[in-house]
């Protein structure tokens, strides 16, 4: 009885199941694929399946398949939107051409360009290369991209980081700003932090870090066929959010005189520094822009640079003398129109 026992053992007696062929599991399905265009790429992003088709534990992953096909748009393709051609692999493993963050995948396909309409399709394979079945088709029409967002600039309170910038000069068609930021100013390292509504020129990220430097650019966002289409990036806001924050100047004052705009304002006082200065002109609503050649020592700037007629804005700021980057969020004045 005991040898009988022993050897049911070692042999799996019993009925309970059917063994399973070790190759009958395929990996599940990648669920719908998300899509964003650019105006020289299209990423793709897509969920890590964690079963197979059975419903067992997905433990083999080995990687992904990208099935791509394209065509130019009003080009009629009767059999472009079920894509059976190979445009990439993605290895579960090391990926070197996509990023896995989290439970998605996050491809990027730089061989696009404006006119054309691509569908793109997705599947599992595992380490015996058996290939799950291909996501529902994602169809990206990359057409005229919408115009990219003007005067991109940075300050700061006490919430974090404000940026503001001016919208395009045509802007029709923008339903949203998306706003990114990365640790240098290279476009390829920096992250989507957040978006506005159309009609918002300004963002404040909050997610932000005392005494560090941050990189910005701002792209307007359209729709096309269900899908984000992003404008080429602004040029890049530096933002620095310092370990301490002055007050800002008071009171600024505008004057209209023969020789240009005067501008004066209140002292600030910062403990143990002497205090610097900027000041800024808008004309007609556009973005304020720095007009002191050099740091400011005085509490008032005569502005020469004006025309008659014209309607000017103005702002200080002020900050510690050889600390730039503690520089106080900018106080505006009232309009002034130059008439002397």
């Amino acid at each position: 009885m005991v040898i009988l026992a022993a050897s049911c053992l070692l042999a799996g007696c019993g009925y309970k199941t059917h063994p399973r062929p070790a190759t009958a599991a395929v990996p599940g399905g990648v669920g719908l694929a998300q899509a964003q265009a650019y105006p020289d790429q299209v990423i793709l992003k897509w969920d890590i399946p964690r079963s197979n088709a059975d419903g067992s534990l997905l433990k083999d992953l080995a990687g992904f398949k990208v099935f791509r096909s394209s065509h130019r748009v009003g080009e009629a393709c009767p059999d472009c939107d079920k894509p059976e051609n190979l445009h990439a692999s993605v290895d579960y493993q090391t990926p070197t051409n996509a990023e896995i963050v989290g439970s998605e995948v996050i491809y990027t396909d730089d061989r696009t360009s404006p006119g054309n309409v691509y569908y793109y399709a997705v599947s599992a394979y595992n380490n015996r290369r058996k290939e799950g079945a291909k996501s529902a088709t994602v169809t990206v029409a990359v057409v005229e991209a919408p115009p990219v967002p003007r005067g991109v600039r940075s300050e700061f309170d006490k919430t974090g980081i404000i940026l503001n910038w001016d919208p395009p000069d045509a802007p029709a068609g923008i339903r949203a700003y998306r706003i990114y930021r990365g640790d240098s100013p290279d476009l390829k390292s920096m992250r989507s932090v957040g978006r506005t509504r159309w009609a918002e020129n300004s963002f404040v990220d909050k997610q932000v870090e005392k005494d560090r430097t941050y990189y910005y650019v701002v792209r307007s966002l359209k729709m096309s066929g269900g899908v984000s289409l992003e404008s080429a990036p602004s040029q890049v806001a530096r933002a620095v959010f310092p370990k301490v924050q002055w007050d800002s100047p008071e009171n600024v004052n505008v004057e209209s005189r023969r020789d240009g705009v005067r501008v004066w304002w209140e002292p600030v006082r910062i403990p143990r520094a002497e205090t610097r200065y900027n000041v800024y002109r808008s004309e007609a609503g556009k973005t304020f822009d720095r007009i002191n050649p050099r740091p400011l020592s005085q509490l008032s700037f005569t502005d020469g640079n004006v025309k008659k007629g014209r309607e000017y804005r103005y702002a200080v700021s002020a900050f510690p003398e050889g600390r730039p980057d503690e520089e106080t969020r900018r106080s505006a004045s009232e309009a002034v129109k130059h008439s002397p």
